[in-house]
């Protein structure tokens, strides 16, 4: 399952986020500050559904990352 950067929506194994990000780099991402694909900066057109999502779900769930991990693939199934 995956984690989505709250800036860029881009895709991230929750296995890849909990275990083999660097420090900063994790704390980055979960904190709503992008990731190494957009360095934090909104890409033109704005933030897509899915990063909005992403970054609701880690307000409301915080640190239950598979918890996000396992709504954000339902939101993409479209339930």
């Amino acid at each position: 399952m995956d984690l989505y950067c709250q800036i860029c929506a881009e895709p991230f194994e929750a296995y890849h986020v909990h275990h083999e990000m660097e420090t900063e780099e994790k704390k980055k991402f979960l904190g709503g500050q992008g990731c190494i694909a957009c360095n934090g900066v909104v890409p033109e057109g704005g933030r897509s559904a899915t990063a909005m999502a992403s970054s609701v779900l880690m307000d409301i769930l915080g640190d239950d990352l598979d918890g996000v991990a396992a709504m954000m693939e339902d939101f993409e199934m479209g339930y």
